[in-house]
């Protein structure tokens, strides 16, 4: 399968050889309406009708989960949209693993060796769980070797963007994630891909077998959603892993 361009915008994710991988780009006229766009998502307030027409661009079998910032991981083996999921695992070919996202961190994964892939939904309570080590272990557990695992991340929001409370700041530091966390007043601001890729690292995936994102939602909110920018109730960009 090729990357559906004609049909919709998107950035292809630098993943594997032999996996294809993308995030949608909004493509919209007015980048102030919060739903403006190419927007999948059924949960977040949008016209039913424009999320089926985004959907029916996508062409292919896929499974989409209603997801809850929960630390829930599926293996999944046909088209289906599971409840309070954010992580979802698959050795199915022609069927697209599709993760929702306005500023949380996307990441898919594969091991192409294997033909397992998944794909995952890390906001920042995820990544201080880490959701997405739990999705290597469900990849591991149908056949996947983490050193032959390959990861890339999607748009998302930057450590420049992404300010937090000190409460939250103090989490990702009781997670052995302090290196994630940049210490600035008033108050200190979280690196989600940082974190993201360090607990990759933890399970034995390559720092170099890592894409780290290729923009900033919140500093882009014209080419991809951000809650931050636009609000709760607005669409989400969808980023896709699929095996051929």
């Amino acid at each position: 399968m090729n990357l559906p361009s004609t049909t919709i915008g998107c950035e292809p994710l630098n993943l594997a050889a032999g996996v294809v991988a993308f995030s949608t780009q909004r493509g919209c006229c007015n980048p102030s309406d919060p739903y403006d766009g190419f927007n999948a998502c059924s949960y977040t307030g949008d016209d039913p009708a424009h999320i089926e027409a985004c959907r029916h661009r996508l062409g292919m079998p896929y499974v989409m989960p209603r997801q809850t910032h929960s630390l829930n991981v599926a293996i999944v083996s046909s088209p289906c949209e599971p409840v309070d999921v954010d992580a979802i695992v698959t050795s199915e070919r022609q069927l697209a693993l599709c993760i929702n996202t306005a500023d949380c961190v996307p990441v898919v994964l594969a091991d192409p060796e294997a033909g397992v892939i998944a794909a995952v939904h890390s906001g920042w309570k995820g990544t201080v769980g880490r959701i997405t080590a739990r999705a290597v272990d469900a990849m591991v557990a149908i056949g996947a070797v983490p050193s032959r695992i390959h990861a890339a991340m999607g748009p998302c929001i930057c450590r420049g963007c992404f300010e937090v409370g000190h409460e939250v700041a103090a989490l990702f530091r009781e997670a052995s994630l302090s290196d994630a966390v940049v210490d600035l007043t008033p108050k200190p601001h979280v690196d989600l891909p940082a974190a993201v890729a360090m607990t990759l690292a933890e399970c034995g995936v390559s720092p170099d077998a890592v894409a780290m994102p290729c923009g900033c939602s919140r500093c882009r909110p014209d080419r991809w959603f951000s809650a931050r920018k636009l609000g709760v109730n607005s669409g989400r960009t969808l980023t896709v892993v699929y095996l051929p």
